[in-house]
């Protein structure tokens, strides 16, 4: 582990800015987590074992996942490049010589995503968390590219239909139209797309009424309203509000509990 540097706009970046809680501490670690050229072993298992070893003896499967599903995050947004080099699983952080100033840095253990024979991973689309611990040498768009080729025997991917991708797209233009707050656009697009691959659009749409009807009716400021990519990553359409019975959430949507950082509050 490595003394690294946090710049105070850091806090102010709009990418960062994007980025759940989970995920901006993750990023943070990952600094000291890599070596003095800003690469370090893409292995789950060895970054949560040095940045999360408390979380790791006390529910492993979860800590395992919000790291996984945090790295998949980040290479989303850009911030690390997710690559195989030498026959290693690598990460690289990306803008590192502009953020970090290393004095004397150690001689590289690995090197950075610049030559051709690196095969860049790119993220996966349903932000499962998947790592590639779990999927095979060079998997994403290039690796998959190759794999199918060198295989005939594979069947090939059905391909997307663009009907069912219109609608999605349809669906997201009227979701972002309709909701009260308009920030993190792109974030929001992508978890989006990610949670309609497994539940019907229109019925996303129809959460989002409800709760506009429901915010409506606790004359609740725009301020309290949770950012869109929030609304959508919590799946809040499967909520049930208060229909005027009596019965309604203790708490607006944005004051729910977080187990992670419940001890901030203690």
């Amino acid at each position: 582990m490595r003394i690294r540097s946090i710049k105070p706009e850091f806090w102010r970046s709009d990418d960062v800015d994007a980025l759940d809680w989970h995920t901006r501490l993750l990023f943070i670690g990952l600094w000291s987590y890599v070596d003095d050229n800003g690469v370090g072993r893409d292995r789950v298992s060895d970054i949560v074992a040095d940045l999360f070893a408390g979380d790791l003896s006390g529910d492993p499967p979860e800590t395992l996942r919000r790291v996984s599903e945090g790295l998949e995050a980040l290479s989303r947004g850009g911030q690390i490049v997710r690559y195989v080099a030498d026959g290693r699983a690598l990460l690289f952080v990306v803008g590192w010589d502009r953020h970090q100033q290393i004095s004397h840095p150690n001689k590289e253990r690995y090197r950075r995503p610049t030559r051709e024979d690196a095969t860049i991973r790119e993220p996966l689309p349903n932000s499962s968390g998947e790592s590639l611990e779990t999927l095979p040498t060079g998997a994403g768009e290039q690796g998959n590219r190759g794999t199918e080729e060198k295989n005939p025997h594979k069947p090939p991917r059905k391909a997307a239909d663009p009907a069912k991708r219109q609608r999605i797209e349809d669906a997201f233009n009227e979701f972002w139209k309709l909701y009260p707050k308009k920030i993190n656009k792109r974030t929001s697009h992508a978890k989006w797309g990610t949670a309609a691959k497994t539940t019907d659009p229109q019925v996303m749409l129809d959460g989002l009424t409800r709760y506009i009807e429901w915010w409506a009716r606790k004359r609740t400021e725009t301020q309290f309203i949770p950012h869109p990519d929030v609304w959508i990553n919590r799946r809040k359409w499967e909520d049930e509000l208060d229909t005027g019975n009596g019965h309604e959430p203790a708490v607006l949507p944005e004051h729910e509990p977080d187990p992670f950082n419940a001890w901030m509050f203690e």
